[in-house]
């Protein structure tokens, strides 16, 4: 098997990055190496924004990886990080044609609800609630008093479960750092989470809604550590205490409908390669036999049993994938199938490509500044996956 394994890695070709000039805005190109459909969905710094009495400005993309773009039914598709007035852009989730804009949101995070399309769940100081964002109206599910404060979700990587239903919330309590699950359903709050650890990097529940993972440096000063816990607080397995394994990884369910974090491993000895770890007792699987991973995403709610991989780092010495986007199949068949090549330069954070699918999976979205010098503009770009296996 490992001889097989490594004339596979030998046998798939690294396609190295051909200096392709940048997409026009909203003209769709071939993606020379692999087939899919490129398009590039902002426009040029300084010309006017469609239907929003704006202009492009030379930062405008998604937030994060592990942050859907797209609303549940892929009509919209949400534009956070855009450097200029609107801040936050909402574009027709098909055509990329902008459509409204919002300059401010109701809370310290958001993030789209998996099943409701016009809705997104906020948190602000000590609430939880719903926007619309199409009317721009809010409602507020909880307000919690008694010494609650600075409400995030994560922060900053935190999501709901896959069915909408249940949310983790990081904040404060008295001015001591906490965490909580809350069911958004039947609007009803788990205990708190206390917990004295050197770094927290980020809390969530889990895909099923029945687990929270911590991560961040919890004991001996190990960076990129992970801890899972049942809803009332309660540890669940051991703690996953080599640094980062896995790591900049997502949540998402095994074909047994299991909790599962996939994500690059950053030691020893499947360093780089992608991996699986099941929650309830920290197994783990390799899914990938080459190349040096960087984000997974898993917000392809609707396409399960995959993931989707950002392939950023330096590839002379990581063959086969290189400063491209991959789905990643989770069972364990080592089948990757290759989309599209970024051609983006990270010069820095906003230059990091951090793909994120659709719902559906069938289309992949990303950031970079395709070869511009000095990393600007940074842009949004949108591959159509044609689904090859390789």
């Amino acid at each position: 098997m490992i001889l097989l394994r490594l004339a596979a890695v030998i046998f798939l070709q690294t396609h190295l990055v051909a200096q392709v000039s940048r997409p026009a805005y909203l003209v769709p190109i071939i993606d020379t190496d692999f087939g899919s459909e490129v398009t590039r969905i902002t426009g040029d710094p300084g010309t006017p924004i469609r239907n929003i009495d704006s202009v492009w400005n030379e930062v405008a993309r998604h937030q994060y990886s592990k942050t859907a773009v797209w609303n549940a039914d892929q009509s919209l598709l949400l534009l956070s990080r855009h450097d200029g007035f609107p801040s936050k852009l909402f574009l027709d989730g098909t055509t990329y044609e902008p459509l409204f804009g919002r300059n401010t949101i109701p809370g310290s995070e958001i993030r789209w609800h998996p099943t409701e399309p016009d809705r997104m769940v906020y948190v602000k100081d000590a609430a939880i609630g719903y926007w619309n964002v199409r009317e721009d109206t809010v409602e507020v599910i909880a307000a919690l008093g008694e010494g609650y404060a600075e409400f995030h979700i994560g922060p900053w990587e935190g999501n709901l479960s896959y069915d909408g239903r249940m949310i983790v919330v990081e904040g404060k309590k008295d001015g001591e750092r906490i965490a909580f699950a809350y069911d958004l359903k039947e609007k009803k709050k788990y205990p708190d989470l206390s917990f004295e650890i050197e770094r927290l990097d980020w809390v969530s529940i889990s895909a099923s809604g029945k687990y929270i993972v911590l991560n961040g440096s919890i004991e001996g000063g190990v960076p990129d550590q992970t801890q899972v816990f049942d809803l009332d607080g309660n540890e669940v397995g051991d703690l996953w205490a080599e640094a980062g394994r896995p790591s900049h990884y997502d949540l998402t369910l095994d074909a047994d409908g299991g909790d599962i974090a996939v994500g690059v491993s950053k030691v020893k000895p499947d360093d780089g390669r992608v991996i699986k770890r099941r929650l309830r007792d920290g197994k783990i699987t390799v899914l990938t036999d080459g190349g040096y991973a960087d984000h997974t995403s898993a917000r392809n709610v609707d396409r399960p049993g995959w993931v989707y991989v950002t392939y950023q780092h330096p590839g002379s010495t990581w063959p086969p994938y290189w400063n491209e986007v991959v789905a990643v199949k989770l069972d364990g068949s080592m089948t990757v199938e290759r989309i599209a090549k970024l051609h983006a330069e990270r010069t820095d954070y906003l230059t990091e490509a951090q793909a994120v699918p659709s719902p559906d999976g069938q289309r992949v979205l990303w950031a970079g500044s395709w070869h511009a010098e000095l990393g600007r503009p940074v842009g949004a770009f949108v591959a159509k996956r044609v689904g090859k296996e390789k």
